[in-house]
């Protein structure tokens, strides 16, 4: 059984509304007051995850500096013990011929004490992996210090203004590159799943999209990044590490005009029937308007089926708006598809399970389908150009589909 709602109450907060008499709460209700010890002496009762003080400073960081606390403990602790729960994003950039795509990322999970990144470059008919992790707490290192091996990212102007970069230390690629936004965020609404009385998935979500501008290297092949057009998303909360659909289908579309742009995602069983949709028309510029909420999409989808993929080869798209509008877009695959399972979207090297204080592994792989069959099934990145209106062009179709009767497709292992 499923269960799906939005912006669930949080449970097990820790906070200024704590049970009275549970722990830390103050025996008789006053602000600061200390626990009666007896015999007229002052007890401390710690508070919170951390019960002594070297614990409750172990884990201080800059930011707890901040005046932005929301409970008792401080910015390193979550309200959910669930070893899942992480802190993560992840940027996708494209050529603005078909000619190369890029999607990287990296997640904080603090209640393994783990960091994990990756990076994926797609050009032509090859995919090259690079995967990276670190512990979280060690030799006194800022939490929040993005970084994994060889991967670096670095929040210039929140919301607005992101670097990522990485070195080659045998993978084939490195690039330094600068976000800078061109839409405003958009936040998705909080999404839960509950199957069989466990909490499945419970995050929240919201999107950029933005440019890039540094340079981007393949192979030892460097190539000035000018203008080139993508999405992040960044994502907080608990979901499985490959988040690939076996039974339904499952797309995030980002897709980006000159003056336009758009972000897709739907979700639907195996039987085709929606089990949610979400998305935005978004104005662009260095100080865009507002986007305008998707509450339709219905598509149609042409691919082909190599070993347990499913791959675009094109589709249509009928979008409505908040506003009433109807738009039909049209995508077509005309560049690189990537396997997400090459950055540790499941696998051996599944992200947020620790791999050890330094670890860093990267392989590749053809994507021409005599080769392509035999990566496992996983969540695909299609580069794609796509119209809307006369106006022509670039996007990322993320796309999974496993078992899905409307297009008369089994089951997937």
């Amino acid at each position: 059984m499923t269960e799906r709602a939005h912006r669930p109450a949080p449970a097990g907060r820790r906070g200024a509304g704590a049970p009275a008499g549970g722990a830390g709460a103050p025996a008789d209700g006053g602000a600061g007051a200390p626990v009666d010890g007896g015999a007229g002496a002052p007890a401390v009762a710690w508070f919170g995850r951390h019960r002594a003080p070297a614990g409750a400073s172990g884990s201080l960081s800059a930011l707890d500096d901040l005046l932005v606390h929301q409970t008792l403990d401080n910015l390193g602790a979550v309200i959910a013990e669930d070893e899942r729960w992480t802190e993560r994003f992840i940027i996708e950039a494209h050529a603005p011929d078909d000619s190369l795509l890029l999607f990287t990322g990296l997640g904080i999970y603090p209640n393994t004490n783990y960091v994990d990144g990756f990076a994926l470059v797609g050009s032509g008919q090859e995919q090259r992996n690079l995967r990276a992790g670190r512990e979280l707490h060690r030799d006194g290192r800022d939490p929040f210090d993005l970084r994994a091996g060889p991967l670096r990212f670095e929040i210039l102007v929140p919301g607005r203004r992101w670097r990522l970069a990485a070195d080659d230390v045998g993978q084939g690629f490195a690039f330094d590159l600068v976000f800078q936004m061109r839409t405003q965020p958009y936040q998705m609404p909080t999404m839960r799943i509950v199957r069989d009385g466990a909490l499945l998935v419970g995050y929240s979500h919201f999107v950029q999209a933005g440019r890039f501008d540094g340079w981007i290297e393949v192979d030892g092949d460097r190539r000035r990044v000018d203008g080139w057009t993508g999405e992040r998303d960044r994502s907080w909360g608990v979901r499985p590490s490959s988040a690939r659909v076996r039974r339904g289908l499952h797309f995030w579309i980002p897709l980006q005009f000159d003056d336009v742009s758009l972000w897709l995602w739907t979700h639907e069983d195996a039987q085709g029937r929606s089990e949610g949709v979400c998305g935005a028309v978004r104005p662009v510029g260095d100080d865009p308007g507002p986007p305008v909420p998707v509450v339709g999409i219905r598509h149609e989808l042409d691919i082909d089926k190599v070993g347990p993929h499913r791959v675009l080869r094109a589709g249509e798209l009928d979008v409505v708006t908040a506003d009433d509008r109807r738009l039909r877009i049209e995508v077509r695959r005309d560049g690189p598809v990537l396997g997400l399972v090459g950055g540790g979207y499941g696998g051996e090297h599944a992200q947020g399970t620790p791999k050890g204080p330094d670890f860093v592994a990267f392989d590749r792989w053809s994507t021409a389908p005599e080769s392509f069959r035999r990566v496992p099934h996983t969540i695909l990145e299609h580069a794609c150009e796509c119209r809307l209106d006369g106006r022509v062009g670039r996007g990322d179709v993320e796309l999974c589909i496993g078992e899905y009767a409307p297009l008369g497709l089994g089951p997937v292992e």
